[in-house]
């Protein structure tokens, strides 16, 4: 037998949401609402589909890797330089990256948790001790995340708004936070939900990015823009720490739709404000749905809610998903009495909410 890497007995399978194939054909349904990914209820933006459909007759050539008109797209409305973007096949391969180009054996990382799982996984993955701070619905402290830094961190995970709390750092918190990380320690921003948030404290990446060459600030285009389906993400740090990324980036990671779609997606500001106006309305309805029936709604700045249900939560997500709805039960997070909804189209709001009214009754 090949052994495989002794690292690999650490790590556990990532737990993907159901599908709607999968539920589908598991009750027999004709009708499947999915609130479970995050996934934008708008679809893709209007101009990337129109730009993927343009490139069609060139697929048979390999994207440029450097992918130049994406990554001055990018600079331009951030006002860095191009030699501080860094892109990769969705923001699970950007982690990736940042675990071999900066995480070694022995090393340990630091995150908050409970949080995007992926974090752990790079870590463990190549060779490192996973330490994380919090527990439960609670916002983790960043003076106590600061506190677990020691002489073998390499690495500081931080999920702002927060998958799957909810939970955000306001600009003065990461500034004061980035002051306690010593410079050798990189701070890997994750802000895949930024675009959702309202609140007028949230962190300003530019002017972050000017002040703190250590930070690393990563962002996707599959919540808000919509092309989950395309796997591209983009991120930004110091000239030193993208340079050191590009040395390990596969050459044709990110296809030559996903860059055209980017670009069109970028400009496309009709789309983002019709996908916020629906979160923002959405996240009012179900808040006061699932209050109004006695149950607890973190507060959020994402595209989703934290709900505590109880102990019957595992009950509540077999009982949707045989109604033919998606949500998503939070064991794998360590948080099995809580379940995470995706906001929806207003008509799929109130079909779950229907649901849950029937459960409840």
């Amino acid at each position: 037998m090949v052994e495989p890497r002794p690292e690999l007995s650490k790590l556990s399978d990532y737990v993907p949401g159901k599908s709607i194939e999968e539920i589908r054909e598991r009750y027999g349904l004709d009708r499947v609402v999915k609130l479970a990914s995050n996934e934008n209820p708008l679809g893709a933006s209007p101009k990337a589909v129109e730009a993927f459909h343009q490139i069609a007759d060139s697929l048979h050539l390999y994207p440029r890797g450097d992918a130049p008109k994406l990554i001055d797209t990018i600079a331009k409305k951030y006002s860095v330089k191009t030699s501080q973007i860094i892109i990769g096949n969705g923001s699970d391969e950007i982690i990736d990256m940042v675990g071999k180009a900066f995480i070694r054996q022995g090393d340990n990382c630091v995150g908050i948790t409970p949080t995007f799982s992926v974090y752990k996984f790079t870590t463990l993955s190549n060779g490192a001790d996973f330490i994380g701070v919090g527990e439960g619905e609670a916002k983790t402290s960043l003076a106590e995340l600061a506190k677990a830094i020691d002489g073998n961190t390499r690495v500081v995970f931080i999920c702002s708004p927060n998958n799957p709390t909810g939970h955000y750092y306001s600009d003065a918190e990461i500034r004061d936070f980035m002051k306690m990380v010593p410079q050798n320690v990189l701070v890997f921003l994750d802000e895949a939900y930024a675009e959702f948030a309202t609140a007028t404290d949230f962190p300003k990446t530019a002017a972050l990015l000017k002040d703190f060459p250590n930070l690393f600030v990563n962002r996707t285009f599959s919540k808000i823009y919509g092309l989950a389906g395309l796997r591209i993400g983009y991120a930004m740090s110091s000239e030193d720490v993208v340079r050191a990324m590009w040395k390990i980036k596969p050459p044709f990671d990110v296809n030559q739709a996903a860059q055209v779609a980017a670009v069109a997606a970028l400009g496309d500001a009709d789309h983002v404000e019709a996908t916020r106006a629906l979160n923002a309305a959405g996240i009012k309805m179900l808040t006061a749905a699932f209050e109004g029936l006695g149950f607890k709604v973190l507060p959020t700045q994402g595209n989703f809610i934290c709900v505590r249900i109880g102990e019957r939560a595992k009950e509540l997500v077999g009982f949707l998903e045989q109604n033919g709805m998606i949500v998503r039960g939070l064991t794998s997070f360590d948080m099995p009495e809580y379940i995470r909804v995706t906001i929806g189209k207003a008509e799929e709001n109130e079909f779950l909410v229907a649901l849950v009214k029937k459960w409840v009754g």
